[in-house]
C-alpha cells in the first residue's frame, strides 16, 4: 500500500498508530519531532505524513514550513495534522492541509481520513508568512 511517516513525540500515540497503519497494510516510519521528520524525508519521501502539532525541537507546522523551504514543495506529500490543540482547524488552514483530526481520535475515523488523503493526494498549500511566524512561536 503506502509508506506513512508518523511524526509525534508521544509513544502513547505513535506506537498504536504505527500498529494500526501496519494492520491496514501500510509501511511505517516514525520520527519523534520535526527535526527527525526532516531527517527521515532526506532519506526518502513517504506517501503521507501524519504530523503532530506541538513537539519539542521543531513543531509540526515548523516541519511543514521547513519542508517547503528545503524542497520548494516539490515533494507534494499530503499531511494529516493530528493534535489536541484547541485551534487545530486554524492551524490546518495556515499549514494548508485539508486533513486534520483532533486527539483523542477514533481509529476507524483516522483510517478513513488517511485513506481519503492517500486517494486525493492533496499537497499542502500554506500561507508562508503565517506559517513562518507560527514556526517561531511553536518552537520549543
Amino acid at each position: 500500500m503506502a509508506e506513512i511517516l508518523i511524526v509525534d513525540d508521544s509513544d502513547d500515540i505513535s506506537l498504536p498508530l504505527s500498529l494500526l497503519m501496519i494492520s491496514e497494510g501500510h509501511g511505517v516510519r516514525v520520527a519523534r519531532n520535526g527535526l527527525e521528520g526532516l531527517a527521515a524525508l532526506s532519506e526518502r519521501f513517504p506517501d503521507l505524513i501524519i504530523l503532530d502539532v506541538e513537539m519539542p525541537h521543531l513543531s509540526g507546522p515548523g516541519m511543514a514550513y521547513d519542508m517547503l523551504i528545503i524542497d520548494s514543495g516539490r515533494e507534494g506529500i499530503p499531511i494529516v495534522l493530528l493534535s489536541g490543540a484547541t485551534d487545530l482547524i486554524q492551524i490546518a488552514k495556515i499549514v494548508g492541509t485539508p486533513y486534520q483530526m483532533e486527539k483523542p481520535f477514533k481509529f476507524n475515523r483516522l483510517c478513513s481520513l488517511v485513506g481519503k488523503a492517500l486517494s486525493e493526494k492533496t499537497p499542502i498549500t500554506p500561507s508562508l508568512d503565517l506559517l513562518a511566524s507560527m514556526r517561531a512561536t511553536l518552537a520549543h
